[in-house]
């Protein structure tokens, strides 16, 4: 198996992107940014964590990917499960950590005795994050079966 320096690359950084600088943000946000962000319901080392998580999972598969030929059966399943690992990515920061809310968040947070109540409805972007993961594993199928025609024009034109 060969070494595919850019699989590696995309890697690492989806690795630093996703992983690191999540785990990190705590420690660099000014600690006014931080009170602010505890007196809301809203559970951000939980969302960091899971975007953490992720990470790992994008990681993992970036590197994988780069080592299949497109050729492989394998290919198209790995490039759909990372489709539908960026879909959870997009409905996690969509719902702000709740996946299941479909881009309906609340938040509530006490100000002067009284609650005050914000509702994000982000729905419609969480149906075009569905529609086009739809349409990137379909993308993957084609580029396979095409991948795979040409192998085979290709093996017909060496017998010849």
């Amino acid at each position: 198996m060969k070494v595919n320096t850019g699989a590696v690359l995309s890697a690492v950084l989806t690795f630093a992107a996703f992983v690191v600088l999540p785990l990190a943000l705590p420690s660099l946000l000014p600690p006014e940014l931080m009170a602010a962000i505890t007196q809301v319901e809203f559970d951000f080392s939980g969302l960091l964590n899971e975007m953490a998580i992720i990470g790992v999972a994008l990681s993992v598969l970036a590197l994988a990917k780069g080592f299949v030929n497109r050729t492989s059966p394998l290919y198209p399943a790995l490039s759909a499960f990372s489709n539908v690992i960026w879909l959870v990515f997009s409905l996690l920061v969509i719902g702000l950590g709740q996946i299941g809310t479909l881009g309906v968040t609340e938040l509530s947070f006490e100000v002067g005795g009284g609650v005050n109540t914000i509702v994000f409805d982000m729905s419609m972007f969480a149906y075009i994050a569905v529609i086009t993961v739809g349409l990137k594993i379909v993308h993957s199928i084609l580029e396979f079966l095409d991948a795979r025609s040409t192998t085979k024009a290709q093996r017909k034109e060496q017998v010849e």
